[in-house]
This record gives C-alpha cells, structure tokens and sequence, in this order.
C-alpha cells in the first residue's frame, strides 16, 4: 500500500500542474468574492475528477473481476511498467510541441458575477480536462491492479484527486491570506504558467515516467 500511494502520487504531481485549472482559479482569485468562488471552483473540480475516476475505476474493475480474476505479479507491475512508458511518451511529445501548446492556452472565460458561475466554470473545466486525463487513467489502471481493498483503492483515487488539487487549494489560500495583494502574487505565477508551463511539466512527467518504469521492471525481472 505506501509502495502504491507513493506511485499514485509520483503520477499525480506532473497532472497537477494544470494549466487551465490553475489559470482558471487565479483568474478567479482576482475579482470579487475572490476566496469564496476559487474555493467553489476547487470544490467543484474536485468532485467532478473525483467523480468520473470513480466511475471509470467501478466500471473497470467489473470488467478486470470479469476476465482477470486473480491478476499475476508479472500482470500488476506490467501494468506499472506501461504508465511509466505512456509518461515518457507524454513527456517527450509535450516537449516537442511545447511551444505550440503553450501558445494554444485558452484565455480565461469572460468573468459572471453570480457565484454559481465559479461551480459551472470548475465543473465544465474539469469535465473537458477529464476526456484526455491520461495519467489519472494509468494511475487508476495501477490501482485496479494491485491487491488491495476496495476501500483502499478508493482511498488511492481520492490521494491522487487530492494531489491533483493542490494547486487550486494553494490559490485558495494565497486569496484567503493576502486579499486583495493575492494579485501581486498570483497575476505573474499565472502569466508565466501560461507561457511556460511545457517546460515544467514535461521533464517533470518523464523523470516521473523513467522512474516508475525502472521500477517496473525491476519487480518484473526479480
């Protein structure tokens, strides 16, 4: 189990740095009201991730209970092994098409003035970055594989949400503690993620990848 938690997280962190999110919740740190609709925004993010995992893990591990019954060591840790790969591969595309996808950034919605706006806006964010969550499908595909409790495994989903999050929690707090100053602070931080965010996130996912890899194959040939 720490050995599992450990890898969920490895995984979690180069997700977490999203840059939509994050640019969507500062966005929102910015204006009024500004603690109570980025912790809305998180919130809503977090339960819709949270959700759709879930969802995705009941519907798979059906399907895994169906056909695979009891899953060999060689199948678990292959399973860990391709993560790793399908990161490196993530990693090196990013950085190859670094610059135009930073370019390719979406500009932050036209501001509502109604706190629901800050549900629908993290909802509907986390929806659309949910249809291409790559990572968080391997992670759940490792935790699907792994003999532990439904309730651990469960738990597993919710470390990676969490981790996923923290960022938007960071903004929450930077909002709640600083007030209206929150904008020196997070107005570059963004602007820079904007801009720059491949080349945080690409070294990131693929040392993230190498590793989780070797480690892979390790226990594989063990």
């Amino acid at each position: 189990m720490p050995k599992l938690a450990f890898a969920v997280v490895a995984v979690a962190l180069p997700d977490s740095l999203n840059p939509t999110l994050i640019v969507g919740a500062v966005y929102l740190a910015l204006g009024p009201r500004a603690v109570r609709r980025t912790l809305a925004f998180t919130i809503a993010a977090f339960a819709v991730t949270l959700a759709g995992g879930l969802a995705i893990a009941l519907g798979l591990g059906d399907l895994i209970s169906a056909v695979l019954p009891h899953l060999s060591h060689d199948v678990k840790w292959s399973v860990l092994t391709a993560v790793g790969i399908l990161l490196i591969a993530g990693a090196v595309v990013l950085w190859w098409r670094r610059d135009a996808v930073a370019h390719a950034l979406p500009a932050a919605p036209a501001e509502g003035r109604a706190s629901g706006s800050a549900w629908l806006m993290g909802a509907g964010v986390a929806g659309v970055e949910l249809l291409s969550a790559f990572p968080y499908f391997g992670a759940i595909a490792m935790v699907l594989g792994a003999s532990v409790s439904v309730a651990n495994k469960i738990s597993l989903i919710v470390l990676y949400n969490v981790v996923y999050i923290a960022p938007l929690i960071a903004v929450v707090v930077i909002a709640a503690v600083m007030g209206e100053r929150a904008g020196r602070v997070l107005q570059p931080v963004s602007d820079w993620i904007s801009r720059h965010w491949p080349i945080v996130v690409a070294p990131l996912a693929g040392a993230v990848g190498i590793a989780l890899t070797v480690w892979g194959v390790a226990e594989l040939v063990a």
